[in-house]
């Protein structure tokens, strides 16, 4: 499974995103507000409009520690 690392552009389409992927596909949830997607579930957010971003290297270590 290719897998990306996200964070929602706000706390609304945090909410509604996190309830999208966790309805219709598999995610993880981290510290700090990072989510672990895989790559093709991202069009499910694409679809709602549901605004995220690549998350930092820095923010996933950070979510890891």
């Amino acid at each position: 499974m290719n897998a990306a690392y996200i964070k929602f552009n706000s706390r609304k389409h945090q909410v509604k995103g996190y309830y999208e992927l966790a309805t219709h596909a598999t995610v993880t949830s981290l510290p700090d507000g990072v989510y672990i997607v895989p790559v093709e579930a991202l069009s499910i957010l694409d679809e709602q409009d549901i605004s995220y971003r690549q998350a930092s290297e820095d923010e996933v270590e950070k979510s890891h520690a």
